[in-house]
């Protein structure tokens, strides 16, 4: 065994090492071989948590983050002036107009596709959507790549998202994010029906009953059920539960934040990210503005503002903002060209995202779209680039190779074949590094 070892070419022998020291659910990891200004772009970044922000639906970016004032496309929305010369953002959005010097734009973004799912699809996991394998989302990744972090609360969570989140993808359910659905109730059902000696005896029953079955199929599959089962049972149990409890906050935090689903659901991120919580999503949808856009637009925005504006005071006063990324992104734009029925449409050309904290330096920004707000002008960045940009902030290596169960080699950002040596991958997103300087 060992001369054949020997005998194998260097991929056949990180193949054979793949598919023997596969981890859970037959997933491994190897660093590739780099160039060292790609390895060091992967092992950077101050953010110990990340919430991403994720307006679902196509946000506007005309509305919100690039208004063109004076343009024949710019339609109702007005814009003001932000604290840093010579930027300026929507009318809808003072609390972070006032707040730039801690934000930073990407003016640059731009889709494959204008379809919602694919392109939603991209956001989180920067691949294109297959039939054969579902990707992990970035919360997964983080896990995968840095380690979990907690005993008993889970590494990721996602708030108020649909059902076609990729979730953990082909990590399997030990790795999923918890969903939560509304904020103000938490984690529902996790106060057992029966008094805890009935519910003992009932698990004790279950197990008896199911550890045939897991002795017949001893499959990795089977063993991360079993232990996803096991973490949840710990955190019904657990004093951690208090983290999800929104009515802990008082009344004035809470209106503080604005008294609707994204609001809270913020506001339940700082509060999962001050009890360790590393990567938590907030989605916030209703931004598919195809009809009287401008009826819509100020209290859609309007909540936007009055969220992130209070979650980068807050952090900041509590001393977590250099220590948490804020990203927020969306799977799209939507068509500098106002509608008959006063809406705008998909457009997948040029939009735009947002970061902050983690180390992000604020006060800036990054790319261009053209004096109408059709395509992008300057410095173009897609999906991948914003998540490597979200992996290099909180330190997740660009470069570490993941292989699925079917042994597909993969990475955090997106890959290619390396062209000198196509059995190897290398990373195809790249971070904003602008930010970082």
């Amino acid at each position: 065994m060992k001369d054949k070892f020997l005998r194998m070419d260097d991929m056949s022998r990180r193949q054979f090492v793949a598919n023997t020291a596969k981890t859970m659910l037959g997933v491994s990891f190897m660093p590739s071989l780099m160039s060292s200004d790609v390895i060091a772009a992967g092992s950077g970044g101050k953010a110990e948590n990340c919430i991403f922000l994720y307006m679902s639906g196509g946000m506007t970016h005309m509305d919100t983050f690039d208004p063109k004032p004076g343009a024949d496309t710019q339609g109702n929305t007005k814009a003001i002036d932000t604290a840093v010369a010579g930027i300026k953002l929507a009318e809808y959005l003072p609390s972070l107009a006032k707040q730039f010097k801690d934000i930073a734009l990407v003016r640059s973004m731009n889709q494959k596709t204008a379809d919602h799912r694919q392109s939603r699809y991209w956001m989180h996991t920067s691949y294109a959507p297959r039939a054969t394998i579902v990707h992990p989302s970035m919360g997964p990744w983080a896990q995968t790549l840095l380690g979990k972090r907690l005993e008993t609360l889970p590494d990721s969570v996602v708030i108020g998202a649909g059902g076609e989140h990729p979730g953990a993808g082909f990590f399997g359910p030990a790795l999923s994010p918890l969903p939560i659905g509304n904020p103000d109730e938490g984690i529902k059902n996790v106060t057992a029906a029966v008094d805890s000696s009935s519910f003992k005896k009932r698990l004790d029953l279950m197990n008896e009953f199911d550890a045939s079955f897991r002795r017949k199929f001893e499959h990795e599959e089977v063993k991360a059920y079993t232990d996803f089962y096991d973490e949840t049972l710990r955190l019904m149990q657990s004093e951690d539960l208090e983290a999800f409890d929104l009515k802990k906050e008082s009344d004035d935090t809470r209106r503080k934040y604005g008294m609707n689903s994204f609001g809270q659901g913020v506001l339940l991120a700082k509060r999962l990210v001050k009890n360790g919580v590393r990567f938590i999503e907030v989605d916030y949808g209703g931004w598919d503005m195809h009809n009287n856009l401008w009826d819509e637009i100020p209290d859609r925005a309007g909540n936007l503002d009055m969220a992130i504006g209070s979650l980068i005071e807050d952090l900041k006063a509590e001393g977590l903002f250099e220590k948490t990324l804020i990203c927020l992104g969306t799977e799209f734009g939507r068509t500098p060209r106002i509608n008959a029925n006063g809406g705008r449409d998909h457009h997948p050309r040029a939009f735009s995202a947002m970061f902050a904290g983690g180390g992000i330096q604020g006060g800036q920004v990054f790319g261009k779209s053209d004096d109408k707000g059709i395509a992008v002008e300057e410095d173009p960045v897609e999906p991948k680039d914003f998540n490597a940009t979200i992996a290099y902030a909180m330190g997740i290596p660009l470069d570490k190779v993941v292989y699925s169960p079917s042994g597909r080699p993969f990475l955090v950002a997106g890959h290619v074949a390396d062209p000198k040596d196509p059995s190897k991958v290398l990373p195809e997103g790249k971070p904003i590094m602008q930010f970082f300087s």
